[in-house]
């Protein structure tokens, strides 16, 4: 569409004055905006120009431009645009008695009616969730800063007075420069200039802050408050990366373990319930890798692969902040994006959006998983059904494993089993430093249940692997196990004290635990007890398990977070 030159579409402002109520001007640019003195038409939109200059004009009109409600909408685009929506359907209706009726007409305003009565319920509106539709193409756009600016000039440049004499409430004054040219371009390049030196603008906003460089004189006459709150994009909390645990205010001892080194042997103490002290150097524990039983079992015959379902479940878990750039809104200003919308609009090319902050945003996987797998002769056992528990505890390995490897998560799948605590077995099903691969499905394939269980030492070896070699700010130890902890002297009460204590070493350190027991015939009861109520699950099916997991996993994780933060406020106060 060919639009008319800039004598042309100034032959529209008795049009535009008309609905406005006040003398406006029209002039062409490059996108629909106002800033309640003149009306400014996009002069690439493909459309009639009329109904542009009608929705601006109305929002004049209407009061929408009012400037302590402006200012709830500078550097936050999102809200201006829903802002936008809500007012010229306002507009519409309330000055329906002034506006041309093919305007009135349009599908827009016929499809709903307005959802506020005023200025202020539409901005409350807009700072809301309620989902709200996009505003079209020909009610343009909101500029708060030009508004502003102009709203500010007419009242001379003084926050504290109104047009009409009186004094405006705290904090509804706009003090803006007269060295800002009336363009969108140089409002960003100015944000560009060095910020310290003398007109820059973070030098001047430190001077409005604080009344420095101005004369006591000029601030009784201006009567400027001095903490005026500044227009500023959404801000948002951001966590720092990583809590560390804070060891020496635990309520219990720690044992001294040898380093992990990832590979060979390891040495770890036992609990002796008896004496109420640890038996140091005590358990051995040798990494090994799935040896080849009489007949290697056929993998794709019992190997679910995960569903989306599972994936879902655990995909909120242990997500940490980062900082991403380019966003709509968010707590600074990203100069990189700022110089090229700057260069855009030079260009004559605006984006649809104005994406110039970097904000924190909780997408980051921090999370750390290492699942131990009983494969002990008890989970040979067979359930009501006439299966093997070992083959169910094995497919759900296979099916948690496979998820938070796709997710992207760090994780180790370990088997264990043992013959006494000189022969303890850990089988590397999957390193942590291994993407899923044949390889690993094979592992898997291999494996047959045999041997005895010593829980205790597992679960010190794969709290160890997670807090000296994964290393992330969240870790999660899932033990899918029968239940039953039995080896050579290590029975009964012994082997459930000594569990119970590993576990509580873990949880100390940071590291969240949980149980998980597939068909197996140990009751809950009996789990509890050593797990904890709320650390265990217990099903029938792999499939049940995505039902629950998600729900258990993020409790165990907040709890020990929680424990971190206490220790940390315990530590401050000493």
């Amino acid at each position: 569409m060919r639009y008319p030159d800039g004598d042309a579409i100034a032959g529209f402002a008795p049009l535009a004055s008309a609905i406005a109520g006040c003398a406006v001007t029209v002039q062409l640019g490059v996108q629909s905006f106002t800033d309640g003195r003149s009306i400014t038409v996009a002069s690439t939109r493909d459309g009639p120009i009329w109904l542009d200059i009608c929705a601006q004009a109305a929002m004049i009109g209407a009061g929408s431009l009012d400037g302590a409600l402006l200012r709830h909408l500078v550097g936050r685009p999102k809200t201006a645009r829903r802002y936008l929506y809500l007012e010229v359907n306002r507009a519409s209706h309330v000055l329906r008695d002034r506006l041309p009726l093919g305007f009135s007409r349009q599908p827009v305003f016929e499809a709903a009616q307005p959802l506020t009565d005023s200025a202020a319920e539409s901005l409350a509106l807009a700072a809301g969730k309620r989902a709200l539709p996009e505003p079209p193409p020909f009610f343009g756009s909101i500029r708060p800063l030009f508004a502003l600016r102009h709203k500010a000039a007419d009242a001379g440049d003084t926050a504290g007075a109104r047009s009409d004499g009186r004094e405006n409430p705290a904090g509804h004054g706009v003090k803006l420069h007269d060295e800002d040219v009336a363009t969108e371009s140089s409002l960003l390049l100015r944000l560009l200039e060095n910020p310290f030196s003398k007109g820059g603008w973070l030098s001047d906003m430190l001077n409005d802050l604080l009344g420095a460089g101005v004369s006591k004189g000029e601030r009784d006459s201006n009567a400027a408050p001095a903490a005026g709150e500044i227009p500023v994009g959404r801000v948002e909390r951001g966590l720092r990366r990583g809590v560390a645990a804070l060891l020496g205010t635990l309520n219990i001892p720690l044992p001294a373990l040898e380093d992990f080194t990832g590979g060979g042997q390891h040495v770890y103490p036992e609990w002796d319930m008896a004496k109420s002290r640890y038996r140091k150097n005590w358990v051995f524990v040798q990494e090994s890798e799935p040896w080849l039983g009489e007949d290697k079992r056929d993998f794709a015959d019992f190997m679910a692969y995960p569903s989306v379902a599972l994936r879902r479940q655990m995909a909120e878990l242990g997500l940490g902040h980062e900082m991403r750039r380019r966003q709509s809104d968010g707590t600074e200003l990203d100069t990189g994006a700022m110089i090229d919308y700057a260069i855009a609009v030079q260009s004559g090319h605006v984006p649809s959006r104005l994406e110039v902050y970097r904000a924190s945003r909780r997408t980051r996987r921090d999370l750390g998983v290492v699942i131990l797998l009983d494969i002990s002769g008890s989970t040979a056992s067979q359930d009501h059904e006439g299966q093997a528990v070992f083959k169910r505890q094995l497919q759900l390995a296979y099916q948690l494993g496979r998820t938070v490897d796709r997710l992207g998560d760090v994780s180790a799948i370990i088997g264990f089993h043992g013959w006494g605590r000189k022969q303890m077995r850990a089988v590397r099903i999957k390193g942590h430093h291994e993407a899923w691969s044949r390889a690993i499905d094979a592992r898997f394939a291999l494996l047959e249940p045999v041997g005895y269980t010593r829980t205790g030492a597992a679960i010190r070896h794969g709290a160890a692997l997670l807090g000296n070699i994964i290393r992330q700010p969240n870790k999660l130890l899932l033990i899918i196990t029968d239940g039953i902890p039995y080896d050579e002297d290590y029975e009964l009460r012994y082997a459930e004290q000594d569990t119970r204590k590993a576990l509580r070493e873990a949880r100390a350190a940071g590291t969240a635990c949980l149980c998980i027991s597939v068909g197996a015939d140990t009751e809950t009861a009996k789990l509890a007890e050593i797990f904890g109520a709320g650390n265990i699950l217990a099903v029938d099916e792999p499939e049940q398990a995505r039902l629950h997991i998600r729900q258990l996993c993020r409790r165990a994780l907040a709890a020990v977070s929680k424990r971190r933060y206490t220790g940390r406020a315990m530590a401050g106060r000493a």
